[in-house]
């Protein structure tokens, strides 16, 4: 209790609102017995005087009054006050307090109508149609086709085909018949699993053309004596995993076999294994690559085999910033005509780190590899290589490179990178001038270990669909060990390619391919000897441009404006090119 009590005097004295409410009253009451008592008081002096008075007045005789009067005059007994009242406490002790909600629901009379959830509207897909086919027909006698037949969208397969024509019966002047015929088909298909696809496809290509590189003023030929034809059989098949899982290893396979031959006599049989196996070890992921590779190559007089067997493991790993990957390859080359196998390692090592917001990315690394060199991956080059041609592998010991890359903005992107080469056994082109009489239209391949530094950047610009811009050029240097020069090899490379799109209506093309200095070893004649030396040959500037108008979206007609400049440029030593060429021709779609 809060409450004190202090007993002083008769009186009682309280520390509490309470005590001094209750000494209020009690002075109230004493009050009031005090006016009784002397109003009683003043009653009995107003008798006694007045009996005085009387007694005065008659000289205080005896005298007998008597006084009738029927009241009787009584004093009421007095009550009185317990000296100590009762004083009530307050605070209240409560046992067993127990806390808690005593919820009840509040039931609305408000009665929600349920609505469906909201969805996003997907923008329509665009419709698509069973086929296509774009003819055309340009100058020098150039008539130009190509169709394609596909299914429509579907989730389970995807399959069609396709056909290419072009072709030229043109004849330059001062030199041979210079007539060509490419012709490629293409069947593919996909079949499309809950987490793999199955894709194959088979590949046919003829390509025709002319050894026309020699003087005609000399040398009077039929087109049947100078034509080459190389014709190759492809088929492809191939498997890819699509797990989401990271502890399962994903995959991709890839079996591949083709066969190549030309008119000569001369075939090459390839079968290729490549496959790519990629898992998550923590936070990293791993990956092996493992290709096998088996080539023949068939002479009219003799035959080689080579196998070359790759491995090549290596983490990635990433952050908010910056990716890396690590590994090793090792590569080895069993060629026939090597006394024993030869076994290569390469360092594999790239970086990247982002400085700022993707506009800054600094990169570099080293790695290395072998390549190698077959009649399809020469005459792809150089169409004009004889076929009785020597063969080696090229060896990249080392390549260490660096650079930047990022986006300038939302629309543009840019790379520029350094590299340099260590390279056993490059190739290079220079003409046959032992083997084929005073043609000397053919070329031969000659293998030299080069030191190869290189600059090269590209700058892309795109704003929709409506442009788009792209620039990219090389510098290359070589330093050849015996060679006196890397014949054939241009100083460098610059590539100018831009779209513009006018509301879907008009599409405008343009390029420009500028190709710097090279040399090439040429025939020097002294009376009834010579010798060779090399030979500086210009560059070359290349414009072409062209034209799309779509009349509906089932025709459109183009026009092509190829080498503007009409210039008569040499890639290749004795091979000029033709000069300016129309095409013209439409694309519509069949059904």
């Amino acid at each position: 209790m809060k409450t004190a009590k202090q007993y002083t005097s008769g009186k009682i004295l309280s520390s509490s609102k309470y005590g001094n409410s209750f000494m209020f009253e009690q002075d109230q009451q004493i009050q009031k017995r005090r006016i009784k008592k002397l109003q009683w008081f003043f009653v009995a002096i107003l008798i006694l005087g007045y009996v005085a008075a009387t007694m005065a007045q008659t000289g205080m005789k005896d005298i007998e009054l008597k006084a009738t009067s029927e009241f009787e005059p009584t004093i009421k007994d007095a009550v009185k006050l317990g000296d100590l009242p009762e004083i009530k406490d307050t605070v209240k002790k409560i046992d067993n307090i127990n806390y808690g909600i005593a919820s009840s629901p509040l039931i609305s009379k408000y009665e929600v109508v349920p609505i469906d959830a909201a969805k996003m509207k997907n923008e329509p897909l665009s419709k698509l149609y069973h086929s296509l086919l774009k003819v055309g027909m340009g100058t020098y006698t150039t008539p130009y086709g190509e169709f394609w037949i596909n299914s429509l969208r579907t989730r389970d397969v995807a399959y069609g085909i396709h056909f290419k024509h072009l072709s030229s019966s043109s004849h330059l002047k001062d030199v041979g018949y210079s007539g060509y015929s490419d012709n490629e088909g293409e069947i593919f298909g996909k079949k499309f699993y809950k987490k793999h696809t199955l894709s194959g496809e088979f590949n046919y290509k003829r390509n025709v053309s002319h050894f026309y590189g020699y003087d005609t003023t000399e040398n009077k030929l039929t087109k049947d004596y100078t034509k080459q034809r190389y014709q190759l059989f492809e088929p492809v098949i191939k498997v890819q995993s699509h797990f989401t899982d990271s502890t399962k290893i994903n995959h991709f396979i890839k079996l591949g076999y083709h066969n190549l031959s030309d008119l000569y006599k001369v075939s090459e049989n390839n079968v290729k294994l490549n496959t790519v196996f990629n898992t998550f070890i923590n936070k990293e992921r791993l990956f092996v690559a493992f290709d096998a590779d088996y080539y023949n190559h068939k002479l009219p007089n003799d035959t080689f085999n080579d196998v070359i067997l790759k491995l090549n493991p290596y983490f990635e790993a990433h952050g908010k910033k910056w990716m890396v990957d690590i590994g090793v390859g090792a590569t080895l080359d069993m060629f026939s005509n090597q006394s024993a196998a030869k076994f290569y390692f390469y360092p594999q090592l790239n970086a990247q780190y982002d400085v700022y917001e993707s506009i800054i990315i600094p990169y570099a690394g080293i790695n290395g590899g072998l390549q190698k060199n077959s009649l399809r991956s020469l005459s792809g080059e150089n169409p004009f290589i004889a076929s009785n041609i020597n063969y080696k592998n090229s060896n990249t010991k080392i390549n260490v490179f660096g650079g930047l890359k990022g986006n300038l903005s939302s629309k543009t992107s840019y790379d520029a990178k350094a590299s340099y080469s260590i390279v056993d056994s490059m190739h290079f082109f220079v003409v046959d001038y032992t083997e084929n009489g005073t043609l000397d239209n053919q070329y031969k391949v000659v293998y030299d270990n080069t030191d190869l530094f290189n600059v090269n950047g590209q700058v892309k610009y795109q704003y929709k669909e409506k442009i788009n811009f792209i620039a990219k050029g090389n510098y290359y240097m070589y330093k050849t060990k015996n060679l006196q020069k890397a014949y054939h090899k241009p100083e460098f490379d610059l590539t100018f390619s831009a779209v513009y799109n006018l509301k879907s209506k008009i599409i405008i093309r343009g390029d420009v391919f500028v190709i710097g200095n090279q040399f090439a070893l040429t025939k020097v004649a002294d009376n009834y000897t010579y010798t060779t030396e090399p030979k500086l040959m210009k560059g070359i500037v290349d414009i072409n441009l062209g034209a799309e108008y779509r009349y509906s979206k089932m025709m459109s007609f183009f026009v092509n404006f190829n080498n503007i400049a009409n210039t008569r440029y040499y890639r290749w030593e004795k091979y000029p090119s033709q000069r300016f060429n129309l095409m013209v021709g439409l694309t519509f779609i069949p059904f």
